[in-house]
């Protein structure tokens, strides 16, 4: 039978891992709130971003010329793939589902040369079992807080793709939350612009009768709200996924401490048991002690 104090042993580091799962889920719990609000704190900026591009779009010729070149980039040519993951684990099958998704678009590209980012060591190395070592691997953002610096990473490999690789087709695959499941793998085209969101905007009219003024031509106009169009987009996706994964892991938490307190209870009474054993035994040794020394 196992010794009265390996047992206590055994109780207090369950009690130590019920502490670090409860303060695991506490984080999640509070981050969970943060990140929703980054995801909405964009939404505005991101109407203004549309707003530029309907100005812009408003010329019929230049349009149809930036639809068409959008139509031809969507084609052919090198593919980029941007993976976000977690750096932690313990968030249930997050970077799993994720990474399949990403295997997914990479056999989809075929005989297409392709780039590979990963965003979380947790699922670069996942990545790195299933396909290949991502070419460029970021630390996934540890707070809302860095989700602004994680986006300007990944503005700046996006810009280093297209200047040194000639990568004009690249997409983000990250998970999101749902009713119906805390990590749902999505994949989205970043490069280049849907042509039928650019023929949507082309078609939007003007919300009032003042227009704005262009004060650079419209291909460079057009290029920087490109920018900024991409760069809503993956500070959406980045927040996305931190909600997904601190929902996941706090889905997992909870899941863990109700097993941590069920095991707990078990070691406890077995404890409780096991001493009153004890404790009968020694109670018992001293009465039969006794009874020897009153009998001699």
């Amino acid at each position: 039978m196992e010794a009265l104090d390996i047992l206590k042993r055994r109780i207090d580091t369950t009690r130590d891992l019920q502490a670090i799962v409860r303060t695991m889920k506490t984080l999640s719990a509070v981050t969970i709130p943060r990140c929703e609000r980054a995801s909405q704190a964009v939404r505005s900026y991101d109407r203004t971003v549309d707003l530029g591009l309907q100005i812009v779009l408003r010329d019929p010729e230049f349009a149809a010329n930036a639809i068409r070149s959008a139509e031809n980039a969507a084609r052919k040519g090198p593919v980029g793939i941007i993976v976000l993951g977690s750096d932690h684990g313990l968030c249930g099958r997050f970077n799993d589902v994720v990474a399949d998704r990403a295997r997914k678009d990479i056999e989809s590209v075929g005989t297409a040369q392709i780039r590979l980012a990963a965003v979380g060591m947790r699922v670069a190395e996942m990545l790195e079992r299933s396909w290949r070592t991502p070419d460029e691997d970021f630390s996934a953002p540890g707070s809302v807080t860095g989700i602004g610096r994680a986006t300007g990473a990944l503005l700046g490999l996006i810009e280093d793709w297209r200047r040194a690789h000639g990568i004009e087709r690249i997409r983000i695959v990250h998970n999101v939350q749902t009713r119906e499941s805390r990590a749902r793998p999505v994949s989205m085209p970043l490069l280049p612009l849907s042509p039928t969101f650019l023929r949507r905007q082309a078609a939007q009219p003007w919300p009032s009768r003042r227009l704005p003024t262009l004060f650079e031509t419209r291909d460079a106009t057009l290029g920087r709200l490109i920018r900024e169009h991409i760069f809503v987009r993956i500070y959406r996706a980045l927040a996305e996924a931190q909600l997904s994964e601190h929902a996941s892991r706090l889905s997992a938490m909870q899941s863990a401490e109700g097993n941590i307190r069920d095991r707990l209870a078990v070691m406890e009474q077995e404890f409780h048991n096991r001493r009153q054993e004890e404790i009968t035994t020694e109670i018992l040794d001293l009465i039969a002690g006794s009874r020897a020394i009153t009998a001699s």
